[in-house]
């Protein structure tokens, strides 16, 4: 599938669903351990005191895979900048990080979620938080202009990830650093198999990339310090969530036996670099 049609089609899904979600509500996703996996909320994900702060639109609209702002090491002052946003769940617990004096920009190319984003930071209070339509691949940002960049289970969605690295590393300022959740595979796909994936860009498998060339890609565009937060292997039900996000009722899901293919083959990783 062309880039081009890449980006209409995300965009359209995640679209209807942030209206969806705002006429008829919805469960979150990936916001917490489960029990008995071995996976704890301070290791790349939301503790209970920070979703019990968060507005409900946020929590509903969230899609992500981890909670970025919680290894970032966000200081105060500090400007941050969020690819694919969202419905602002990490735009609000930023701007709480980084306080009055810092800055917070917001990026989605969805206007729906662009909109439910601004009604969730609204209801937060906060204004050191700025929203932009744009595309990941070209950020409203001046060289070195921030001193992070985050992102959410949103970079797999995108075609060209090497645009992606490439812009972050330009809007960061020397020694400013990235803190990603995304999802990727742990080794090559047969290649009918991935095509099928990527043939309807199925949730968050279409554009997931294997782990290793990922990372390389990252450190190739100049990224040091490659810091691995955890690595989690989705169980099936997670692997179904993630084949159909945001919805089952937005994205085609995989035939099964597909499914059935990758299980124990896609991660969510944590990991934070440094330019």
């Amino acid at each position: 599938m062309k880039s081009d049609l890449v980006k209409q089609l995300v965009s359209e899904r995640y679209g209807r669903f942030a209206v969806a979600v705002l006429a008829h509500g919805a469960t979150p996703c990936c916001l917490q351990a489960q029990p008995g996996s071995g996976y704890a909320p301070d290791q790349g994900l939301y503790s209970e005191e920070e979703l019990a702060s968060i507005p409900p639109l946020a929590l509903a609209l969230s899609r992500g895979c981890g909670n970025p702002t919680s290894f970032a090491r966000l200081q105060e002052g500090e400007t941050v900048a969020d690819l694919g946003c969202g419905g602002g769940i990490d735009l609000i617990l930023a701007g709480r990080r980084v306080g009055p004096g810092g800055r917070v920009l917001g990026v989605d190319f969805a206007p729906e979620m662009l909109e439910r984003a601004r009604l969730c930071v609204e209801e937060s209070g906060l204004e050191n938080v700025e929203l932009a339509p744009g595309n990941v691949e070209s950020l409203p940002l001046p060289n070195g202009g921030a001193d992070a960049v985050i992102s959410n289970c949103v970079i797999n969605l995108v075609p060209d990830k090497e645009a992606v690295y490439r812009e972050a590393f330009r809007v960061l300022r020397p020694g400013g650093r990235i803190a990603i959740s995304d999802i990727v595979t742990s080794c090559q796909l047969e290649p009918d198999l991935r095509t099928r994936f990527q043939g309807t860009w199925a949730g968050c498998l279409g554009g997931a990339m294997e782990e290793g060339p990922y990372l390389g890609l990252i450190q190739a565009t100049g990224f040091g310090d490659m810091e691995i937060i955890t690595r989690l292997v989705l169980s099936p039900e997670e692997l179904q969530a993630m084949a159909q996000c945001p919805g089952s009722d937005f994205t085609p899901s995989p035939l099964p036996e597909d499914l059935a293919a990758v299980v124990g083959k896609v991660l969510s990783i944590k990991f934070r670099a440094t330019r």
